[in-house]
């Protein structure tokens, strides 16, 4: 897959395309600091198989997209180098531009979860539908979230994240148990995809202990644009593991009630991931999310 650029200002997109050109748009956000190739291939394949054009991108700070050097915008606001949750919204939008697609169903994970919402919120006409996992239902302001927020997951994340390895070697070990401790309990680990991703990730460009916390005010900063989810005028379906370590399965149920119409489905057997043994069933669910938007339409 070539790898292609879009730009937003001074910011260069990274982005590429799974699947035939004449496809049912979608576009795939990823999570906080996580560039697109956690976004598995097999996935994506599932996805063109069932007829969509698939764009995944590294959104900025991550992967072979634009780097910002500085530390993490203030509460307020902007500081020093720091971007907002608006700015991270206008990056998905410059890849639908720049693949000249009018409009399209947007998928996110997590933090990009927030991302594809916002930009259904900024840009209602860009967006067919969305479909969430592992999402919070108003962004990431702590005092709205709390409630959906596992304590416990969260300081084991911190405990890994604290870490700061001195060698390649460490920080490939690092990536790869984030990505251990984020996965179903009850279920094998995909130690050998999760250490190959690792190895891509780290050979796109270096790792920035900042950038998830620069990405993390953003999101924080911009409460106010994803505060009001029930605005989303586009079908929503919001995807959960009941194994998630990290934001509890009614997180899902609290952002599907807000939207009118949307629907919520919790896996048993899944986490905060993409797993393998679930990308038929998650396919699926996308494309039944889709159809709702021809049905409208019609």
């Amino acid at each position: 897959m070539a790898v292609e650029s879009a730009r937003n200002g001074p910011v260069d997109l990274a982005y590429e395309t799974v699947g035939p050109p004449g496809g049912e748009p979608l576009l795939l956000i990823m999570g906080l600091d996580s560039p697109m190739r956690w976004w598995p291939d097999g996935f994506c394949a599932e996805l063109a198989d069932r007829g969509f054009t698939v764009a995944r991108f590294d959104n900025r700070d991550t992967g072979r997209s634009t780097r910002t050097a500085g530390r993490p915008c203030s509460a307020a606001g902007r500081a020093g180098a720091g971007y907002s949750a608006l700015d991270m919204i206008e990056d998905a939008r410059a890849v639908l531009d720049a693949l000249a697609w009018p409009d399209a169903h947007v998928v996110g994970q997590s933090m990009g979860a927030s991302i594809a919402i916002g930009l259904g919120l900024h840009h209602p006409g860009r967006v067919r539908t969305v479909t969430t996992l592992s999402a919070l239902p108003r962004g990431f302001r702590l005092a709205e979230v709390a409630r959906y927020v596992d304590p416990v997951g969260l300081a084991r994340m911190a405990r890994v994240t604290a870490r700061r390895p001195r060698t390649r070697q460490q920080l490939l070990r690092q990536h790869v148990a984030l990505a251990r401790m984020q996965a179903a309990g009850s279920q094998p680990f995909d130690e050998r995809w999760a250490t190959e991703t690792a190895r891509q990730v780290l050979a796109d460009g270096p790792s920035d202990p900042a950038a998830s916390a620069r990405q993390l005010a953003a999101i924080r900063t911009g409460s106010r644009l994803l505060r009001h989810p029930e605005r989303l005028g586009v079908p929503l379906l919001a995807i959960h593991g009941a194994e998630d370590p990290l934001v509890r399965p009614s997180a899902a149920a609290a952002l599907a009630r807000a939207v009118p119409g949307g629907r919520a489905i919790v896996f048993g057997d899944m986490g905060h991931e993409v797993p393998r043994r679930l990308w038929p069933a998650l396919a699926d669910a996308i494309s039944r999310n889709a159809s709702r938007a021809r049905i409208l339409a019609q």
